[in-house]
């Protein structure tokens, strides 16, 4: 939320003219006449417009000052340029990310390094990525459970319809993400590229519906909400280290339109580490009308 721009101009001549005569009394009890034929008047008058013209002037912001904070930012008009431009310019400048410091910073240069590799879209244009920044801990080697201030692991999750092809592709893939947020990391930081580590889940379920073909959509609502890339509650991948319930099945199944209930459940979904995600291995389902 920007700040509010306060309104700097709020007294315009008559009343700077009638707030100067009632002081009059006060710091001058023999001046009497206060009629505009008296030279004391007459300067009064004449010191209210220039107060005016002085408060309307520092209400405004004249171009020179946003010159001048552009160039304050290193952003200089080009030639035939104009102001709104360079202004257009100064904005895009300060919202990109150049430098790796926060956790959301790493997850965007790791996916906008994956997007930016040369050659990838053009190899797999379908490609889908996200990227999980997994603070202090050191997942390249394994070490899970220790804290390891300033390491820094990216855990790199992507999908590609032609997984055989991109095998060739993935491990140079990893290096190159890594070297690119080397490039932009802070000089404390030490920065791990891995692959997700899944837990996997299995379900045995059986619904009541009336459309007994309605079990492959139940699957693919299911198959969706578990996609570590675009599913969870929020639809932007599953959380890390976030286990998955019955009580989420229930939630989810009972929600398509056309099941009644869930008669009967079976989830094996082990416990998460904080650094795990959730993959389905096996799913069943038994439709009862």
């Amino acid at each position: 939320m920007s700040i509010a721009i306060p309104n700097l101009d709020r007294m315009n001549f008559e009343e700077l003219v009638k707030e100067a005569k009632s002081l009059i009394p006060i710091y001058n009890p023999e001046w009497t006449n206060h009629n505009p034929s008296d030279p004391g008047i007459t300067l009064i008058e004449l010191f209210a417009w220039l107060c005016e013209m002085m408060i309307y002037r520092i209400d405004q912001v004249p171009d020179e000052n946003y010159i001048h904070f552009l160039n304050l930012l290193g952003i200089k008009l080009n030639d035939g340029e104009d102001l709104l431009s360079g202004i257009r310019r100064g904005v895009e400048q300060l919202s990109e990310c150049t430098k790796a410091v926060t956790a959301e910073d790493f997850e965007k240069l790791a996916y906008e390094a994956v997007m930016s590799k040369p050659g990838i879209k053009e190899m797999f244009p379908d490609i889908s990525v996200r990227a999980i920044c997994y603070k202090n801990r050191d997942l390249e080697n394994n070490i899970t459970d220790d804290e390891k201030f300033g390491d820094i692991s990216i855990i790199l999750i992507t999908e590609v319809s032609d997984q055989m092809k991109f095998l060739k592709e993935h491990s140079d893939l990893k290096n190159y993400v890594k070297d690119y947020l080397h490039e932009r990391k802070l000089l404390t930081n030490r920065v791990h590229v891995v692959d997700p580590e899944y837990q996997e889940i299995r379900i045995n379920m059986q619904i009541a519906a009336d459309d007994l073909k309605i079990a492959d959509t139940v699957k693919r609502v299911i198959e969706e909400y578990l996609d570590p890339i675009k599913g969870g509650p929020d639809k932007k991948g599953w959380p890390l280290g976030r286990n998955f319930y019955s009580s989420d099945l229930y939630y989810l199944v009972e929600g398509i339109s056309g099941v009644e209930h869930v008669i009967r459940l079976e989830l094996d979904s082990p416990t998460l580490k904080p650094h795990q995600l959730v993959k389905l291995k096996l799913i069943t389902i038994e439709v009862e009308s």
